[in-house]
This record gives structure tokens, C-alpha cells and sequence, in this order.
């Protein structure tokens, strides 16, 4: 389903129940650039930096987003997908155009990112002209000093140390507003501040009238007149109960503009189970007026009654968890994007992540875990279209009406195909005991994270206990898998809130995973040694003996997680471990 700044609010209250409701929400993201300059063995912080550095210079267009919900009667699971156009963009107005011009934001586009995003049909003037406005965290704060009776946009200017001409403007103006609140200029209901050197105001002038109101005369105000022979001159008045009670009005209903620009931001603060409920008004999300689309009756009386408090207090409780394929560079773009400034250092970053999504998963992590370094590059789609071969477990698209598919590289499509990989890849690697291989992980872990008995410097990275043969790579894209999957013959089908752990499993019980692989033997060796079989047959006897298997993802709860969960990588840099 399209999300676009026409119909946003309209499609929140949904899109919110999603989140609230759904075990596992996938996300992709198309950027107008990317992270480029670093490359093979390049260390994770210098690849953090680089893609630091793409994050504050380009921009987030487009948002997929899909829910992934288990129906335990049908023993399937359901997706449902919103394609969200996202624009840096500002609506015009008085109030928009000055704080578009105190966040002055900048929009930047690669070359190579247009390129390729204009060959697969991304519409850039869609997303500008047509996305969802956002607010980052730290913008909303600016927004509302910036609504205030102070003027955060500017500092304070000392007349003294400007010229002689603007020192003696600045006296005058402060001569004829005092005998005006003094009294002794009441003729007139205002004093008009000119400019005596032209027919309008300059920019420093009206700054320099501002501030003197602002901070010597409180009890005046101060404004622009539009038109007429006064045109681009300052008016100042006495601040009268109704002059009080409507700059106090036109305050309110910029601060109402701030909370409804936030936009796109409230759908990520929730799924980071923060507070959103108190920024949304009812009436922006439902017709009141009678005019309903033809067929929205129901949708329009969901959205009326929908309680956006309640909404926000389960997902405080539970969020979701959170999927994406390649996870890293995106979660640095939405965390800059919507939430605050990208830290400095790697550890931070990694830390904050994990303190907003505490459960992700990396598609792309659990693949390349197991295969060695000159395995051929698989794109998501045929990662995807490999595994769909796999019918574990089922899966049912919901699509909405006159919803139309797109193609690769089109966020909504390429969030789909997330969610099914990881469906079925989560339930292939665990049905066959991919976690219990043994493997050498070596990951980058956040100083924060580091336990004192761990033997690696804080920051630095870390080598697991399980250790591989390098020289024998397994991968999970191995079609003499399909002998390992005739091997697991009893199954079982558990629910996703199952909290049973794996641990009590006949086999996560067994010695596999501590047991290590074999050295090489030397060449003194080979001819006292017994017959051996193959590394690979090995490890096939291992992961094949007798298990439960499932229809289902294992529950965060289980140790599968602990080798797939809350890890990602940076390509070419390695490992990360957000824990």
C-alpha cells in the first residue's frame, strides 16, 4: 500500500496496529546515496566513519515496511506491506518557510545512486513533492524553542560593536517605542519603525527591532506590515488581552504545525517504543466532515476510535523485531534521519541501536555466517528466490486494494522479499542445526557490551569459541543439503510465543557445539592415523542427528538467536555484534 503526505495520517492509526500486533516487522530503505570509500579488511570503526559521513550528507526517499504476523489456526504467517515516500521537504507557509529556514536542511544526490535508482523506476519528483514531512527528535526540540517567545534563530547582537549609522538606528528605535509605552506618543494606536535611509526595512534592521522588543519592552509585540504604503516596515503595539490571547493562539497552532510535520517519525518512534501518542489529533486521522471515500466506512470508524495511548504503551511493553538485509548502513540512515545526530565513535552508535531496536536480525548476516570469503556475491532476490524453494514455513501475502507489485530495488518490494527470507531462511538454519556449527566468528562488539572475562580488548574485535575449517567452507546454499533435510524426519510444530528454550531439547543437549573440529593432520601422521571421513560428512552427521523440527521461527528466547540475533556486518569490514 502507497504512503504519501496525501494520505499519511489517514493510513497511521493501520499502519500503528500493525506494529503493535505483528511479531517481526522488515524494513528496507532506498537512500540518494550511499556509503562509498572503504573496501576489503577496512577497520570497523573507519567504515562506521565513511558511513557516518553518507548518512549526514544524503537523504532517505523511501521507506518499505512489512508486518509479519503468525495466525496460529492456520499455522501460517501473514505480511502485510506499506510502500512510505519520505521527503526533507517543507509545506509552504509563513511559519514553514522560516523554519525551514532555521533547520535549513540539505538535500544531496550521488550520481551513482540516481543512476541506478532512475534504471529500476524510482520517481525522485514522487518522493520530494509528494513523500511524508518528518521531524528528527532533535528537530522537534528546535521546532518547539522555535515556537516560543524567545528567538532561537538568532543570537544576541551587541549594537556597540556595529557602525556608527546602525548604533544610532538602534537609539532611535529605542527613543520611539519608549515615549510610545510611556505615553507620551499615544496619538496613534502603534509606532511604525522606518527606514531612514530607503523606503523599506533591512534584514539587520527588523533584527535589531525584534530584539530590542523582545528584551526591553515585553509588554509590546512587534510585527511585519504586508502591504500597503508601510509595506516592509515594523509595526509595534501594546500587547492588549486580545493581542496576548492571539499571539498565544497563532503559538499554539505552530506548535499543533511542528507535531503534524514530525510525520513519518512517529511510525519509527513507535516501533523504537517511544512515546508518539500525545503528538497525533484525532480529527487529523479520520473524515468529520461526512466525506468519506467510497467504500472507507469501516476504515474511517476504526481511525475515529483508534486509541493511539493504548498503542503506545504496548509497544513500551513489546516491540517487535526487527528484520532488514544488510541492516547496518540503513539503521545508521533512519537513526540520523529520525532520531538524533550519528555519535562519533562506532561503540556508541552500536550501543544507542541496540537501546532503541534491543532484537534485530540480519538476513544477510545469517547467510554470509557460514560461507567463506570466495563464495560468489547473492543479491536479496536470489537469496530469496533460493530459499523459496523451501515451503517452511507458510506464508500468505495481504495485500490491499489496488495494490500494485514493484520491482526490485523499489523499497516496498525489496522489505517483501526480506520478510520471506527470513522466514523460511530462520526456519531452514534452525530445522537444520546451522547454529550448532562450528565456526571461528570473529565480531566487532561495542566497549559498552564487553564482559571482564572476555580475553579481546573493549572495541576491538572478538573470536568465538567455535572454530572452523577455513580450508573446508560450508554453505547453506549446498544443494547436497536436501540429503540432510530427507535425514530430519520427525516434526513439530511450535508457536512463535512458545518460551520454551532449545536448551531442553534432546538436541541442543547433546555435546555438538563444544565439541571442536579436528586438526589437519601433518604428514607423520597420515599413515598412523585411522581412516577418517571428510570434514564435510562430519558436519553433516552432526547437524543431521535426530532434533524436533518446526514449522515456525524459534522464539527469541531460544539459543538459536544467541548465534543469529542482535548481529550484523558492514561488507568488506566484518562482523558486529550490537550486544
Amino acid at each position: 500500500m502507497e504512503v504519501n503526505r496525501g494520505n499519511f495520517f489517514w493510513m497511521l492509526p493501520h499502519m500503528l496496529q500493525e506494529a503493535e500486533t505483528a511479531q517481526y516487522v522488515a524494513i528496507d530503505i532506498e537512500m540518494s546515496g550511499i556509503a562509498s570509500g572503504y573496501g576489503h579488511l577496512t577497520p570497523i570503526p573507519e567504515a562506521y566513519a565513511k558511513v557516518k559521513e553518507a548518512a549526514e550528507e544524503y537523504q532517505v526517499l523511501q521507506i518499505g515496511i512489512t508486518f509479519i504476523h503468525y495466525i496460529e489456526k492456520k499455522s501460517e504467517y501473514t505480511t502485510r506491506t506499506f510502500n512510505c515516500y519520505v521527503s526533507p521537504l517543507f509545506p509552504k507557509g509563513h511559519f514553514n518557510d522560516a523554519l525551514n529556514r532555521y533547520l535549513d536542511r540539505n538535500f544531496s544526490v550521488s550520481t551513482r545512486s540516481y543512476t541506478f535508482l532512475r534504471h529500476h523506476g524510482f520517481n525522485f519528483i514522487q518522493a520530494l513533492d509528494n513523500g511524508v514531512y518528518y521531524l528528527s527528535r532533535k528537530e522537534q526540540k528546535l521546532a518547539e524553542e522555535f515556537c516560543s517567545w524567545k528567538d532561537p534563530e538568532h543570537e544576541h547582537i551587541d549594537p556597540s560593536t556595529l557602525d556608527d549609522e546602525t548604533q544610532q538606528f538602534y537609539e532611535n528605535v529605542r527613543a520611539q517605542v519608549g515615549a510610545y509605552v510611556n505615553g507620551r506618543n499615544w496619538v496613534h494606536p502603534e509606532v511604525v519603525i522606518q527606514n531612514p535611509y530607503g523606503k523599506k526595512l533591512n534584514g539587520l534592521q527588523i533584527r535589531l527591532i525584534h530584539q530590542m522588543v523582545r528584551e526591553e519592552y515585553p509588554t509590546c509585540t512587534a510585527k511585519r506590515i504586508p502591504v500597503g504604503k508601510m509595506m516592509g516596515n515594523i509595526s509595534v503595539t501594546l500587547l492588549t488581552r486580545s493581542t496576548k490571547i492571539e499571539a498565544e493562539n497563532r503559538r499554539q497552532l505552530n506548535v499543533g504545525e511542528t507535531k503534524r510535520l514530525s510525520g513519518m517519525q512517529i511510525l519509527l518512534e513507535a516501533l523504537a517504543g517511544g512515546s508518539f501518542a500525545d503528538r497525533i489529533e484525532q480529527d487529523w486521522v479520520y473524515h468529520s466532515n461526512g466525506v468519506v471515500p467510497a467504500g472507507a466506512d469501516s476504515w474511517n470508524e476504526f481511525n475515529k476510535k483508534f486509541n493511539f495511548h493504548r498503542c503506545e504503551a504496548n509497544l513500551k511493553k513489546n516491540r517487535p523485531i526487527i528484520i532488514g538485509h544488510n541492516i547496518f548502513q540503513d539503521l545508521a540512515f533512519l537513526y540520523h534521519t529520525f532520531f538524533e545526530p550519528l555519535p562519533a565513535k562506532v561503540d556508541d552508535f552500536l550501543n544507542t541501536i541496540h537501546q532503541l531496536f534491543p532484537r534485530i536480525a540480519d538476513t544477510k548476516f545469517m547467510h554470509s555466517r557460514v560461507i567463506h570469503q570466495m563464495e560468489q556475491d547473492r543479491t536479496l532476490k536470489e537469496l530469496s528466490d533460493y530459499f523459496a524453494k523451501h515451503k517452511v514455513p507458510t506464508i500468505r501475502h495481504v495485500s490491499h486494494p489496488g495494490e500494485v507489485e514493484a520491482g526490485p530495488h523499489n523499497a516496498a518490494y525489496d522489505s517483501t522479499l526480506t520478510a520471506n527470507l527470513f522466514l523460511r531462511q530462520a526456519c531452514y538454519l534452525y530445522n537444520t542445526n546451522k547454529h550448532l556449527m562450528e565456526t571461528q566468528e570473529t565480531y566487532y562488539t561495542p566497549e559498552k557490551q564487553s564482559a571482564p572475562s572476555d580475553h579481546h580488548a573493549p572495541g576491538k574485535s572478538a573470536t568465538t569459541s567455535k572454530m572452523r575449517d577455513m580450508a573446508n567452507p560450508f554453505t547453506i546454499l549446498d544443494e547436497e543439503e536436501e540429503e540432510v533435510v530427507g535425514a530430519l524426519s520427525k516434526w513439530d510444530v511450535l508457536s512463535p510465543d512458545e518460551s520454551q528454550s532449545r536448551a531442553s531439547t534432546p538436541m541442543a543437549s547433546t555435546p555438538m557445539a563444544s565439541t571442536p573440529v579436528a586438526s589437519t593432520p601433518g604428514p607423520s601422521s597420515l599413515t598412523e592415523a585411522p581412516p577418517q571421513t571428510s570434514w564435510r560428512t562430519e558436519q553433516k552427521k552432526k547437524i543431521a542427528a535426530p532434533s524436533r523440527r518446526t514449522r515456525t521461527v524459534p522464539p527469541w528466547s531460544d539459543d538459536f538467536w544467541e548465534v543469529y540475533g542482535n548481529k550484523t556486518l558492514i561488507p568488506g569490514s566484518g562482523f558486529v555484534s550490537l550486544v
